[in-house]
């Protein structure tokens, strides 16, 4: 009898002791339940691993767990999860998580010069992971529209916003269309433009008599004069 009660008192020491520690695979499952809430919405394909937990570490049984994201943090790549314990004590920590993101993406399918438009038959929309571009890749071929690449790409790139130019709308020398405008009235003109411009910029062009004036280049060979 005896010897079943010291039997019974050392289960009980492992097992109880045991039971007053939190459930580490426990709080990897509320990491991973969190950041797949947080990017269900978000477009493209996703995969989360969340790293395991040291087995070592310690942590009082909490009832209520809080993950959320720290500061400076994103749900994108390598990132970090905090996680806190609300009750009945408290205590923090972090757990590194991997987020992987594929989606369909433009991507060369020829090589494209330094400086040239980017047209529909240089790309193709493709499936691939996207994880490194930190969601600059290019989604459609309007997101292309009136660019050109700023230095040569290699046949299959994918398209990213900072490899891309916006393109003139007006080119030094060109007869562009002047519209003054003012409180009641609108006159068109045409004169010669004295410099390149793109969309918003401002450009100097020269009338037919020989007057230099500024205005603001609003699309393809058209400058718009406000008085």
């Amino acid at each position: 009898m005896k010897y079943f009660w010291f039997l019974s008192l050392l289960f009980c020491s492992a097992t109880c002791a045991a039971a007053e520690w939190q459930s580490l695979p426990a709080i990897q499952a509320a990491v991973e339940t969190f950041v797949q809430e947080k990017i269900a919405t978000q477009p493209g394909e996703r995969s989360v691993t969340v790293s395991r937990i040291d087995a070592r570490l310690k942590l009082a049984k909490c009832d209520q767990l809080e993950p959320f994201l720290p500061a400076g943090n994103r749900l994108w790549g390598n990132s970090s999860i905090g996680v806190r314990c609300l009750s009945p004590g408290t205590w923090s920590l972090y757990v590194p998580v991997s987020i992987k993101v594929s989606n369909h993406v433009l991507v060369t399918v020829r090589p494209i010069a330094g400086g040239q438009p980017i047209q529909a038959e240089d790309v193709q929309l493709q499936q691939r992971d996207i994880t490194a571009f930190a969601g600059s890749a290019l989604t459609s071929l309007d997101q292309a529209v009136d660019k050109y690449v700023a230095a040569p790409v290699a046949s299959g790139t994918i398209l990213r916003l900072e490899m891309l130019r916006a393109a003139n709308v007006i080119q030094q020398g060109q007869v562009v269309k002047l519209v003054a405008q003012g409180a009641g009235f609108r006159v068109t003109s045409e004169g010669q433009a004295m410099g390149n411009a793109k969309a918003g910029q401002v450009v100097a062009v020269k009338t037919r008599s020989g007057q230099i004036i500024k205005g603001i280049a609003k699309s393809e060979g058209i400058v718009e004069v406000y008085f």
